[in-house]
Parts: structure tokens; sequence; C-alpha cells
């Protein structure tokens, strides 16, 4: 960190009631990301949705932090130790990003730092327990357990950000991309990708995602995947969401590539979209859906064969695809529909059906229950491959949701390993954002997550 931005980060650190963090005059390189808990969006850099490591084995309740308020967020990350949740913005003083140790209890919140669209991004949190989050105005990384801001960067454009990633070989950059509307005038300014210095906040580069030759300017509401310096934004043309691509974007490390944190795209893949998933990224290929109608979608695998992209295979459901795909470790990858009262996991090289789950029935709650939110995939304690999601009935509100647990590599319809009640009625209520694990002292794991109107809920050992 230079001189100066030590000093006008100290100033305005101090104007917030803060410290500012000492690291021995040591310059961190590298964000260290937590490798267990669900440390970011998606859980990791490929999105893979999977924790890397086991979840509760029953839904006891823990706590409820009642005085939050919800939203349709990827919500919480964990360290195991620790987790970080965004907020819509609520009751007058409330903050948007508050973080929370094993038992419930608050042990830091932002207090006014980030603004009204820091829910729209999952915080990424590091095994030191520091974290970055974004909002519309500034990207910030903070040090909970000292009350300190280490950085607060202001962004040059007010777009929303999709939740930010870290680039690089040693995971010494921030990519944050935004979004300013799918029509009419892009507001506050136009979306971009932009690249900080994960040590310093320092803005490295700035680029709008848009095509030589026709002008058209491509933006995202999905995270990015992240290979080394390679990023994966899956984007829609500005005005004309059916116009969408994938792009691979390289983020330059070294002088040797035009400056470190320069951008440059790679590639780009076109496709009938938007696309209601982020991208999930195994080996070299990517897996993500389009949308093809009102009601109808896509699935499809592209590799990346490092200049070119490549199709593998593409396949049409009657369904829209509203979450990510999560990879399934014994091979293939879980995705679900909307409204989807089955899971479904397709082959990776193929794309067929190899197995099929009816959510209602597994749970014991009758056939018309679906998917209500993204899912996250755990071990159980004894190996068992563990997806736990929230479940309802579409279109019909008064009745029960529920967060549910099902082992899916036992047995092929799947066992449920245990069902709880969010709320007596979807209207009032439901789980909402991805699963963290968090690890009490003895040993106890829990499950952190808020509510889709208000709370956040700790439930499990």
């Amino acid at each position: 960190m230079s001189a100066l931005l030590r000093v006008f980060t100290s100033a305005m650190v101090a104007s917030l009631g803060l410290t500012m963090a000492a690291h021995g005059g040591a310059v961190d390189f590298g964000f260290p990301l937590a490798p267990s808990g669900c440390a970011m969006a998606h859980c990791d850099q490929r999105l893979s949705d999977q924790t890397g490591t086991a979840g509760p084995s029953s839904p006891n309740w823990v706590r409820i932090d009642s005085t939050t308020s919800g939203s349709l967020g990827l919500g919480c990350v964990s360290n195991t130790k620790i987790a970080a949740c965004t907020y819509a913005p609520g009751a007058a003083g409330q903050s948007n990003l508050i973080v929370f140790d094993a038992g419930g209890n608050r042990i830091w919140e932002d207090r006014g730092l980030l603004g009204s669209t820091a829910w729209k991004s999952a915080a990424i949190l590091g095994t030191d327990g520091t974290l970055i989050a974004a909002d519309q105005d500034s990207v910030l990384r903070a040090d909970p357990a000292s009350n300190a801001v280490l950085w607060r960067s202001r962004k040059r454009d007010r777009g929303e950000p999709v939740s930010p990633v870290l680039v690089g070989a040693n995971r010494s950059m921030v990519l944050v991309a935004t979004w300013s509307g799918w029509s009419g005038p892009p507001r506050d300014g136009t979306a971009e990708v932009s690249i900080w210095d994960a040590a310093s906040g320092a803005l490295l580069s700035r680029k709008a995602i848009t095509d030589p030759v026709s002008g058209k300017l491509y933006v995202t509401r999905n995270t990015p995947a992240v290979s080394g310096n390679r990023a994966y934004v899956l984007a829609a043309a500005h005005g004309d969401q059916t116009d969408a691509r994938l792009y691979a974007l390289d983020v330059c490390g070294s002088a040797q590539c035009g400056g470190r944190g320069t951008i440059n795209i790679a590639w780009h893949f076109d496709f009938s979209g938007g696309s209601g998933s982020s991208p999930l990224l195994i080996g070299s290929r990517l897996f993500f859906d389009g949308r093809i109608g009102q009601n109808g979608g896509t699935f499809m695998a592209v590799d990346d064969l490092g200049s070119a992209p490549a199709l593998v295979w593409k396949k049409s459901f009657s369904g829209r695809f509203y979450a990510s795909a999560v990879q399934d470790p014994r091979g293939g990858l879980w995705v679900a529909t909307a409204p989807a009262q089955n899971l479904l996991r397709l082959n990776e090289g193929l794309g067929t059906v190899e197995q099929s789950i009816n959510v209602g029935q597994v749970f014991g709650l009758g056939s018309d229950y679906a998917v209500g939110s993204v899912i996250t995939l755990s071990p159980s304690r004894t190996g068992a491959v563990t997806l736990t999601f929230g479940a309802f009935v579409p279109s019909q509100e008064t009745l029960p949701s529920y967060l549910g647990a099902i082992d899916v590599s036992s047995t092929p319809n799947g066992a449920a390993l245990w069902t709880y009640q969010v709320a007596p009625s979807f209207s009032a209520n439901a789980a909402a954002g991805q699963f963290p694990v968090l690890i009490d002292a003895a040993g106890a794991r829990r499950l952190v997550f808020p509510g889709k109107t208000s709370s956040t809920f700790f439930v499990g050992e």
C-alpha cells in the first residue's frame, strides 16, 4: 500500500470510528481464500457449490437473528469459524454486512459502510478472517476481529455489483462485474468489469465488455467463474437479452501482457439467453443455461480450447433455470428448473439425465413441493453426498416452507436426512441464499442463511 493511500485510508477509517489494522509492515500479495465452509459466492472460484466440509446431521434450532432484513441474494459465506452475510436495506440503522460466530452472535457489522445494493453480492472470506465486499459505490476489505477497514476504494461506475471474485495465480486481484439494467440508458453509468489489488485496494484496470464491430454492450447478473488468470463471464446484450455470450477474459498478472490487471478478451461463445445461472467450471469445461422462451430453457457444456470455445452438448428443458449447476464429486452435475419438483443429475460428457429425485416425495411433504433456492453440496459425517436447499409449493404461498438435506448417493431415489420448517407459509418467510457450514469450538456443525423476507437462521447440531 502506498504511503499516500495508507494516509488516506487511515483518515477515512478514523472518521468512521474504526482502526487501521497493522500487519507488521508486510505486504500481503494474495488473499487467503478459505478452502472450506463456503468462502465466496457459489463457495469456490470454480462455482462448484461445494462447501468442502461435512454439514450438520440434524436440523436443530440454534439461533435466529430476527432483527436482520432478508433478501433474495446469495446471502452468507463462511470459513467454518465465522460467517459474513449481506442484506437488503431494512430497519433504520441496520447494517448491510454483518459477521457472526458459529453460535449466531454478532461480532462485527459495517454500520453504513456499504449501501443498498450490497445484498446482491456475497462477500469473500479468508482463513485469516478478513473479508472483501462490494456495493454500488465501493469495494472494501475489512478485518472484523480487529474492527479494522484495511482499505475502501471508490468504484468509478455506480452499477450494481455482482459477487466479487479473486483472480490471479496467487489470488492477488479482485474482479468486480457490475450491472446497470437490461434496457434503456444504462443506469448510473455503463456497466463494466474492474480489477483491484487485493492487498491495497488500488484500481488496476476497468473495461466495459463491448463488441468491437457492433458496439453492443454486454452486461452480466451472474458471478464469474475463475481459473488462475482467466475469468468466465455470462453476459447479455444491453437492450436484447436473447443475444447472450459467454466471455473468457484474461487478467494480466505482469508487465509482459500489458500491465498487471489489464483485461483482455480471449474469446466469446454466442448462445440464446440470457442466463439464470452462473457458469460452473470443471477442468476446462463450463456448464451454464440459456433461455429459449418464456418457459423453456437449455443447459449446455462448452470447452475452453485456449484461444477458442467449442460446444460439447446442449439439452432442452421445459422449464427455466434460476440457479447454477452443482458439481457432484462422483461425477456429473445437479440442476433444477423452476418450478422444479425433480432434481436432475446430468452427465458431464453427454448432458443425459443419470439420476432424478422427486423433492416432495423424498421429504414426505407431497409431490408438489419443489426446489426454492440455490443448492449447496456437503458430504455427510459418513461421507454421503448431500444436497441442501429450500423447498416450497409454487403458486401456493400459504403452505409451509422448508430447508432440507437429501443424501443423493446412497440410493438412486435419494434419502431425506432431515427437514427444518423455516416458516408456516412461504409468504411469511423461506430459505434464501447459499448454505455455508459453521463449526463451533465443540465441533457442532450449523448452517447459516437469511430468510427471504427477514431474519438470519442458524440451524444444525
